[in-house]
């Protein structure tokens, strides 16, 4: 479990800094709103999903590496 995590952590940081290099706020001279549309390097549109699924995997190995330690250290304290 405990590899599981580390790697959930890496990919889940990997993904929130991929995903805001790749992924830029452009804003629209049109609108009067001043709403932002999120584009890649090559202009075209996109919704900004990897930056935003980086933190849930990140949170989600977090998670499993407290949860893992923590049993690890009960059963640890049960087998003195």
């Amino acid at each position: 479990m405990k590899k599981l995590s580390i790697f959930m952590i890496a990919a889940g940081l990997l993904l929130i800094i991929c995903g805001n290099v790749f992924y830029k706020h452009h804003q629209n001279p049109d609108d009067s709103g001043g709403s932002a549309s999120i584009t890649t390097l090559n202009g075209n549109w996109s919704v900004k999903i990897p930056a935003f699924m980086g933190g849930v995997v990140f949170l989600f190995g977090a998670i499993f590496l407290y949860v893992d330690a923590d049993i690890k250290r009960k059963n640890k304290g049960l087998a003195q």
